[in-house]
């Protein structure tokens, strides 16, 4: 019986099982199939549409194998900026995922992935294998023109494809920014679909910047007209009835530091010394807890907000100016409620007594921190005699508070001047002054007291609350650190368990060192995520056992619900109180935990794209800079001037060829034995940059 031909697809699926899993490049396939150059273009897609069926697998480099039947995990899928992906599941490594088999995924997407039996990496790799829950995170990406269609090109992290849009509403034009949604893409070999929800602006106009961050991230500035007619309704006059339980502080010498450009007031401090030679120290919060009642539309926009968002010189408030920057607002020579947190602090820095009260104050003088560091610097000036009082306290109670293993990272932060197009014209590190640690120590120190009155003094009541806690850092986090160490010369014992002073005596250790501000942006990130909880926990880096926040109710919702429930708690409680706050405070911590969450990522964004435009007119221009990663490809340097990240590519490095080293994360020439490691110091050039991609080339030099 004649035997019937095998197809091309039957041949190519033949041969590489007769390879026992073995990957083979695309052209010796051809070659052992006595496949013709005419035939090769078929040739090549009929690998792809093999490829695409699950038939047989893609792998690097233009090679292919039979599939090897592993195991099928489930996970999140996060994509990077060059189309390959890593899935992210609970209680397993992450696993790499090439950019030809991400399938149909966008970034978020719930997948199933299939891990492959053999690994050529660091990390295990799979495929995806089939989507099995679109993301539910908002899709944007920049509107060009192709052909008769309009198509949207994905903001980065995403899979690098064009989205063809099926609609069309009012005032499209190329290169704006949109957002999409109803995306359906169920075919590799096809192009994804899907329409336009809202144009939010053109990223090429720097004065877009901040518009296109609050669209992205659905956050309407503005307050509804409810809340207008709250703020009308409002009575901000402090009558005889309201002062009559409050304790009358309106004498005494206290004032408010703040930054030069702050508008709302919310803190104030006072310090005396008795007769004993103890202080007493007060601290004293505007009691915005007096205005917003519970239940009201602005108790309910506050709660929504979560947290005020500042982008450079535009704020997003959690409350309408009217409260933030005049009824709550501690303005000097006014008298202004506050809730305050009095304490008798010995001259060793203990606290011996303290008390939670509602108060009324008159601000002497409002001081911003320059003037406050004039005055320590020159031991004379308004207040002098208080301040300077305050200072030896805070230094007291600082060194305290190391010396129990507290955390001090002191990492700077980009401060910009923006000029009228937008674009930032001055880039600086920011200042920490004494005047700034005076009131972070005073304000620890109430934040502390105010947790410990509920977590110890009434402990037996079980009264619900919210907490912040800051879990340790998880196992692998720790290893990763203390690795880093290593690679970088440093013989560190890493303990078990690691404690809030082992991560301080690598801080101490460092203080010197030219590395010291990479080292500890990395211990940082090696930190969990401090969050709201209404249960309580540690704060691993202060190293303090109960915390929570109490000193800012004008921008943070947590803070208002803790000065709520301390005048609750100041009465008789009762059983249906207990039960109603037990259920409601999770939810608010979970929702707050989110808000200061998002707010941190569009303050991330809005600074990133301020700086990749400063230095779009740096070009060409030489600065030093610091190795703050190493990968095949290149290492990225921050730039120390402007605390800005851009790339030095492997391929821009033309004296040598240069090696990847994977274990101790380096590039090493294999002529002149040149090493590029994390930490190095080096000078770099500004190459190009893409404000549209967000992204910095930099060219190495000695």
């Amino acid at each position: 019986m004649k035997k019937t031909k095998k197809t091309l697809e039957e041949q190519i699926v033949a041969f590489l099982q007769k390879q026992q899993g073995l990957s083979i490049k695309q052209r010796r396939i051809a070659k052992a199939l006595n496949v013709s150059s005419a035939r090769y273009p078929q040739f090549k897609e009929t690998l792809r549409t093999l490829a695409d069926a699950g038939k047989i697998e893609r792998r690097p480099k233009n090679s292919y194998c039979v599939p090897s039947k592993g195991e099928e995990i489930e996970g999140t899928i996060s994509f990077s900026s060059r189309g390959f992906a890593f899935l992210n599941a609970e209680d397993e490594p992450d696993i790499f995922i090439g950019s030809y088999d991400t399938l149909t995924a966008f970034q978020g997407d719930k997948v199933l992935v299939e891990r492959y039996k053999k690994q050529t990496g660091k990390n295990p790799e799979g495929r995806v294998i089939r989507i099995l829950e679109r993301s539910q995170q908002p899709l944007f990406g920049t509107l060009s023109r192709r052909g008769e269609n309009w198509v949207v090109v994905p903001e980065m992290p995403a899979p690098l494809v064009s989205i063809v849009i099926e609609n069309e509403i009012a005032g499209m034009q190329a290169g704006q920014m949109v957002e999409l949604y109803n995306l359906i893409w169920d075919n590799r070999k096809s192009d994804p679909r899907a329409q336009i929800k809202q144009i939010l602006g053109t990223p090429e106009n720097p004065r877009d910047d901040v518009p296109i961050l609050l669209k992205m991230y659905h956050i309407i500035p503005e307050f509804p007209k409810p809340i207008r007619k709250e703020l009308n309704d409002l009575d901000a006059q402090i009558s005889a009835d309201v002062l009559k339980d409050r304790l009358d502080l309106r004498n005494c010498e206290i004032f408010t530091i703040d930054p030069k450009m702050a508008q709302d007031f919310d803190d104030a401090v006072s310090l005396t010394q008795n007769k004993n030679g103890n202080w007493e120290l007060g601290v004293h919060i505007a009691d915005v807890s007096h205005y917003i009642q519970p239940g009201t539309a602005l108790d309910r926009a506050a709660r929504d907000r979560g947290t005020s968002i500042y982008l450079g010189e535009t704020v997003v408030p959690m409350l309408p100016e009217k409260i933030s920057n005049e009824i709550c607002s501690l303005e000097p020579a006014k008298d202004k409620l506050t809730m305050s947190v009095i304490m008798t602090v010995t001259a060793a820095g203990d606290v011996l007594d303290y008390r939670i009260s509602p108060t009324v104050i008159r601000s002497v003088r409002r001081f911003n921190y320059q003037e406050v560091q004039e005055i320590i610097d020159r031991k004379s000036g308004p207040c002098s005699g208080t301040i300077l009082k305050m200072h030896r306290l805070s230094m007291l109670l600082r060194k305290k508070r190391f010396e129990s293993g507290s955390i001090d990272f002191d990492i700077p932060e980009p401060i910009f001047k923006i000029g009228e197009s937008g674009i930032p014209t001055e880039i600086k590190p920011s200042e920490r002054l004494d005047s700034h640690k005076l009131i972070e120590e005073f304000m620890l120190l109430a934040n502390r007291k105010v947790a410990e009155y509920i977590a110890v003094h009434r402990k037996k009541e079980k009264l619900p609350f919210i907490y912040r806690i800051h879990p340790a850092p998880t196992d692998e986090a720790v290893d990763n650190l203390y690795d880093l160490l290593r690679r970088l010369g440093m013989d560190f014992h890493k303990p078990d368990p690691v404690t809030p002073n082992d991560i301080r005596r690598i801080l101490l250790e460092i203080e010197n060192l030219p590395f010291k501000l990479f080292v500890e942006q990395i211990a940082l990130r090696s930190m969990a995520k401090a969050r709201y909880a209404a249960e309580t926990g540690q704060h691993f880096g202060l190293a303090f056992q109960y915390y929570t926040h109490f000193t800012s109710p004008i921008r943070r919702y947590p803070d208002l619900m803790v000065h709520r429930l301390l005048k609750l708690y100041s009465q008789p409680v009762s059983s249906e109180d207990k039960v109603y706050f037990r259920r409601a405070l999770p939810k608010i911590a979970e929702l707050s935990t989110e808000n200061e969450i998002q707010a941190m990522q569009m303050e991330r964004a809005f600074t990133k794209v301020k700086q990749i435009r400063f230095l779009a007119n740096k070009v060409g221009n030489w600065y030093a800079g610091i190795i703050t990663g190493v990968l095949d490809f290149g290492f990225f340097v921050e730039i120390s001037d402007f605390l800005v990240e851009g790339l030095v590519h492997v391929r821009t490095l033309e004296d040598d060829y240069y090696v990847y080293d994977e274990q101790n994360h380096t590039l090493k020439g294999r002529r002149n034995k040149r090493a590029f490691r994390l930490g190095d110091r080096v000078m770099v050039k500004i190459a190009s940059v893409s404000v549209k991609e967000r992204l910095v080339d930099l060219e190495w030099g000695e």
